[in-house]
């Protein structure tokens, strides 16, 4: 019987040799790349040495199989084997490990490479492959493996060992941390030496499905990764992570009742940061398509007026909404200070303007999207927080919406009614970019280097004409400030607008899916993204291009039908030129300077338009800080990014960014020189009266026209000057100075040099206007 009982054992032990000495021929047999590979990881302080499933096969045909259905037989003997490889050939190695040597298997898992939903009982005991992103994280602990004991009541140097190994060992049958031998075989106490015993680092993170990756109307799931050695801390909250190893049970102490439901968790082998989870392919037509519509004259109206082309109207935000997603350039300093290049976006307007339509449009397209609202959020929910652990009573470190959207959107509908205190907690997210959580005795900054997009309502529910920009919105400065750009989306009530919505939604109701049933129109581009990405895998092998242009787009009656990209084709447009990183050259330098100083004057002056002289015009305007500098840079680099300009930021790509600042703080610019004409359907949303409507041939003449009728007004009035016309006249004085780097400027000189800097459109400085100036320039001891 003893014979009988033993042979299990025997056998078992017998087999575990066997694969000892399979692994070691296998080694033997690639010597030279087995040392090469040793030698590389250990120069780099690593212990995990590279395994790719497919060179199993070379040791035994079917390998790969086997280790991923029952990992723990065959990776210890692999390890083993590993490391008598490493004493043959470089004994001095094997005394310098700090740790023994892991295997870092890599390669293709099949239907084990899923999410934390596919985690399920059927996997217990397998080889997993799971991605996701990490919500929690615990601190990194010791945790004990051999502890060494010493003679209680002599100090003889008499030591005994005891090795402890617990589920993250991969070991069958291991059980806890084991008991404390209390005497020796002699009899003598024995205590335990803390110095001398021996730990390793030890933590436990959850991994959650992702967002876009979670099924419509389902909780995401998440399961539980315990990780030992060199990956301990290798993994914060908001990283997207691809996360190796065995998934496992952890029974608990057995009594006489159970309820067999044992925790689950997932013993880590292998941790890496994952940037793209699944991105579209490039060909090289694809890469010939996208330059060829960069170097188109219209390319920011074409790819605008496809930007959520189920909307309508709302050129303007499309814009701006556009280059947001294709971002500035984010510059860390040598001193350690962080120039962010998110640009960040606020839309405010009237109930049913589609304001959370285009929010969906974002989180479909970009490649890293968190949807919230305001109600539903709280400070700590858009940042971090610090939660206690029921089951071990530590804290653990929960990253929120903001941290988990990192390198990526967040997409925050209903912003005006989140609490005043918890739109205060993502003050410093949105500009430092970071998050600061310095509680329970833990001080930890995590990255939260994302655009934010929020939807709002005015104060009153609808815009109130009678008040003035500021009011309506209601929001602090210190938080409009953060804001790159401010929209105000109005529901404005004309026969015109009215109608075309109408035709347009009906239109586009009309052409749902095709006899293919492929998705179009609304259901295409509002579809989940992961559906869309299954579509787009099918077509991945045929290394076909993407296609650039719909077929045909609903239009309104009496309008023909406006090229317009596809959904798929934006989005590998915005990849490619978000990888793009231009500089200002000297010009756009100088030009982003005037601009600012421009936008400056017209919050002080308080005058939207300084050349009208109606009182009524001055009123509060929203603050112009230097943040709304760095936010000029920033849409500047962006259209530069767009045009595919990879060296340097033109002049042009700052003035189209000042006509956009100026747009959505709804005060008119004029053209520019040499601005490009206006396409015949770029009006905005409030029937056209933004201040791109002087654009375009026809748009000059109408701005020729009015500029010659106020001409014959001043002229009227030449013995006068108005104080808007005195305000513009005190700034290109100053400028002129500042140019000419002199104390004094003859008065025929500076004249010429005034009218030269006059924005186009307008009317020139008369003799008596300009002496009319300059007498109260000198009354108020400017100029002498």
């Amino acid at each position: 019987m003893a014979g009988m009982d033993a042979d299990p054992g025997m056998r078992q032990k017998e087999e575990y040799e066997h694969k000892v000495r399979m692994f070691s021929e296998f080694l033997h047999n690639n010597r030279d790349e087995w040392e090469k590979r040793i030698d590389r990881e250990m120069a780099n302080d690593r212990f995990r040495i590279p395994l790719e499933l497919s060179e199993l096969s070379q040791a035994e045909p079917g390998l790969e199989s086997k280790l991923l259905q029952d990992p723990v037989k065959y990776l210890l003997p692999f390890e083993e084997a590993l490391l008598n490889f490493l004493g043959e050939t470089d004994d001095k190695a094997v005394k310098k490990l700090k740790q023994p040597l892991k295997l870092d298997v890599t390669g293709s898992f099949g239907r084990n490479h899923v999410t934390p939903r596919g985690v399920n009982a059927s996997t217990i005991g397998k080889l997993m492959c799971v991605e996701g992103i990490v919500t929690k994280c615990g601190v990194v602990t010791p945790s004990l493996v051999q502890s060494m004991h010493v003679h209680k009541e002599e100090d003889d140097g008499h030591i005994t060992t005891r090795d402890h190994r617990d589920g993250t060992s991969l070991i069958s049958g291991a059980s806890g941390g084991g008991g404390f031998p209390a005497a020796d075989g002699e009899g003598k106490a024995l205590m335990m030496d803390v110095s001398l015993s021996v730990y390793k680092d030890s933590q436990t993170f959850t991994v959650q499905e992702a967002p876009d990756n979670a099924p419509p109307g389902q909780i995401p799931r998440f399961v539980k990764v315990v990780c030992d050695g060199d990956l301990a801390d290798k993994a914060k909250p908001g990283d997207r992570v691809q996360v190796i190893g065995v998934y496992r049970s952890f029974p608990p102490p057995m009594g006489e009742f159970t309820n067999g439901v044992f925790p689950t968790k997932l013993v880590a082998t292998s941790i890496k940061a994952i940037k793209d989870l699944v991105e579209p392919s490039f060909v090289t037509a694809d890469v010939i398509n996208i330059r060829k519509i960069a170097a188109r004259e219209d390319t920011f109206k074409l790819l605008a007026r496809s930007f959520s082309p189920a909307i309508c109207g709302h050129e303007k935000v499309k814009e701006g909404m556009l280059l947001m997603m294709i971002g500035g350039t984010e510059k860390n300093l040598a001193n350690g200070t962080h120039l962010r290049g998110d640009i960040n976006v606020l839309l405010v307007g009237d109930p049913s303007c589609g304001k959370s339509q285009m929010l969906r449009f974002v989180m479909n397209t970009a490649p890293l999207a968190i949807s919230t609202t305001g109600r539903g959020s709280s400070g700590v929910g858009l940042t971090a927080a610090m939660i206690r652990d029921p089951a071990s009573r530590e804290f653990q470190l929960e990253a929120g919406a903001m941290v988990l959207a990192d390198r990526g959107v967040i997409c925050i509908d209903e912003f005006d009614k989140m609490g005043q205190g918890d739109r205060v907690s993502i003050h410093e997210a949105m500009e430092q970019q970071c998050v600061t959580i310095a509680k329970a005795g833990m001080h930890v900054t995590l990255n939260a280097r994302c655009s934010v997009l929020a939807a709002a309502n005015p104060i009153y529910g609808n815009f109130d004409p009678s008040l003035d920009l500021a009011k309506n919105i209601g929001l602090p400065d210190s938080l409009l400030s953060r804001f790159d750009l401010v929209y105000v989306v109005r529901d404005l009530t004309t026969e015109e607008i009215d109608r075309k919505i109408a035709t347009q939604v009906l239109r586009q109701c009309s052409t749902r899916q095709t006899d293919g049933g492929r998705l179009r129109g609304v259901e295409e581009i509002h579809s989940s993204i992961l559906e869309r990405r299954q579509v787009a895998d099918k077509d991945l092998d045929s290394q076909e291009p993407t296609k650039i242009f719909e077929d045909s787009m609903p239009t309104v009656e009496g309008e023909s039908a406006q090229q317009q990209v596809t959904v798929d084709f934006l989005r590998k447009y915005i990849r490619f030129a978000k990888r793009l990183k231009p500089v200002l050259s000297p010009e756009a330098q100088a030009a982003v300077a005037d601009k600012y100083v421009d936008m400056r004057m017209r919050f002080q002056s308080g005058f939207a338009d300084q050349n009208v002289q109606d009182a009524e015009n001055r009123k509060p305007r929203l603050a112009v800080t230097t943040r709304t500098l760095e936010a000029l840079i920033r849409l500047a680099t962006a259209h530069a990014k767009l045009k595919l300009r990879k060296d340097f930021v033109l002049e042009e790509d700052v003035l189209e960014a000042y006509r956009l600042m100026l747009a959505a703080r709804e005060e008119e610019v004029p053209v520019p020189p040499g601005a490009e004409p206006a396409l015949p359907d770029d009006e905005d949303e409030d029937g056209g009266e933004g201040p791109d409507d002087d654009m375009g041939p026809e748009g000059s003449d109408e701005a020729k026209r009015r500029g010659r009728k106020r001409q014959r007004e001043s002229e009227s009035k030449r013995s006068d000057i108005v104080a808007g016309r005195f305000d513009a006249l005190q700034t290109l004085v100053a400028r002129c100075f500042a140019r000419q780097r002199g104390e004094s400027i003859a008065r025929g000189r500076l004249l010429e040099l005034v009218n030269k800097e006059v924005a186009p459109g307008e009317p020139q400085y008369l003799s008596d206007e300009f002496d009319a100036g300059l007498a109260q320039l000198e009354a108020l001891n400017k100029v002498m």
